[in-house]
């Protein structure tokens, strides 16, 4: 993974075969950002878990197949003191066929890119309001 922060943007690329979420809160420690906006983030997932909040509980779904990260948003808070990504992603399979959900885990296939904005004039903090922990 590369990673550069200039101004109030972090821009970063992973590689083929690491951890989404590590790399993330990698750079994210590196810059000590804690409340931001994910902008944009484009590349390929595999072996990623992904789900659809019923009303009560997370519905989740683990996908082992490559597919085409479409679209990536969310933000970065702080919860229980810890840096907390929030990220919802659209991807496509292998018939070009959209499907997304909120992300839990995943593994870059080929590369992910990001551009991330720092929020200097906010503070982001997550509560469970309706009590559960994703």
């Amino acid at each position: 993974m590369i990673y550069t922060f200039k101004g109030d943007i972090l821009f970063l690329r992973m590689d083929d075969g690491e951890d989404f979420f590590e790399n993330l809160l990698e750079a994210l420690r590196r810059y000590e950002i804690n409340s931001a906006v994910i902008l944009s983030g484009i590349g390929m997932l595999r072996n990623f878990e992904i789900g659809w909040f019923n009303g009560e509980k997370y519905e989740k779904e683990f996908i082992k197949f490559p597919s085409e990260l479409l679209s990536v948003s969310g933000n970065i808070s702080l919860k229980n003191s810890k840096i907390f990504p929030h990220i919802h992603v659209t991807l496509s399979d292998p018939n070009k066929k959209a499907f997304g959900g909120h992300l839990f885990s995943g593994t870059v296939n080929n590369t992910v890119e990001m551009f991330i904005m720092n929020l200097k004039q906010f503070k982001l903090l997550r509560e469970d309001k309706l009590n559960f922990s994703e």
